[in-house]
C-alpha cells in the first residue's frame, strides 16, 4: 500500500513540475505580448538595437530579450539604473556566461547610457565617451574649476572624439539633478 502512495505522490509531483512548467512559457508569452503587443515593432527594436553595437549585441540579445523586447533595452538610462537592472535580472532569473555580461555591460554603456559629465567617474568616461584613461582623467580635472554645459565644452578636451560626442548629444547630461536618470 506504501508503494502506491509513493507512486501517486510521484506522478502528482511530476504532474505539478509540468503545469509549473507550462505557467511559466505562458506567463513569459504573456508578458511579451504585453510589453510589445506589435511583432512588427518588436523586430524593428531588435534591428535599432542590434544597429547600435552589432558585435556586443549578439551576446546581449540571448540574455536580455528571453523575457522581454530590445525595446526596454534601448530606453537610456544612467549606469547606476543599468548596474540596478542587472541586479534585478539576475535575480529575476536571467543567466549569461561571464562573457556575455561583459558585453552587456559594454553594449549599454556605449550604446544607450545617459551619463552625467560633471559627476561620472573616470571608468565611466572612458567607456561612455569612448575616451583613454588619461583624456578622462583631463575631464576629471578640469570639471573641478569650470562645470561643463554643453556637448561643445566636453568636446574641447584634448583626446575626445568629436563624432562620437555629436553620436551622443542627446544621452549627455550637465545637471546634477539627473545625475541618475
Amino acid at each position: 500500500m506504501g508503494w502506491l502512495r509513493r507512486g501517486r505522490g510521484l506522478v502528482l509531483t511530476a504532474a505539478m513540475v509540468l503545469v509549473a512548467a507550462a505557467l511559466v512559457q505562458t506567463t513569459t508569452a504573456w508578458a511579451q505580448t504585453a510589453l510589445d503587443p506589435d511583432p512588427e515593432d518588436v523586430a524593428a527594436a531588435n534591428e535599432r538595437a542590434a544597429r547600435l553595437d552589432p558585435e556586443d549585441y549578439k551576446f546581449m540579445q540571448p540574455v536580455c530579450t528571453a523575457c522581454h523586447s530590445a525595446r526596454r533595452i534601448l530606453a537610456p538610462k544612467s549606469w547606476a539604473r543599468w548596474q540596478r537592472t542587472f541586479a534585478n535580472m539576475k535575480g529575476n532569473g536571467a543567466v549569461g556566461t561571464d562573457e556575455q555580461w561583459e558585453h552587456i555591460q559594454k553594449f549599454v554603456k556605449r550604446a544607450v547610457t545617459t551619463i552625467n559629465v560633471n559627476h561620472a567617474d573616470e571608468d565611466e568616461l572612458s567607456a561612455v565617451l569612448g575616451v583613454d584613461e588619461k583624456t578622462a582623467i583631463t575631464i576629471v580635472q578640469r570639471r573641478v574649476d569650470h562645470r561643463f554645459n554643453t556637448a561643445e565644452d566636453v568636446e574641447s578636451v584634448p583626446g575626445v572624439d568629436k563624432a562620437v560626442i555629436e553620436a551622443i548629444k542627446p544621452r549627455l547630461l550637465f545637471d546634477q539633478l539627473y545625475q541618475d536618470r
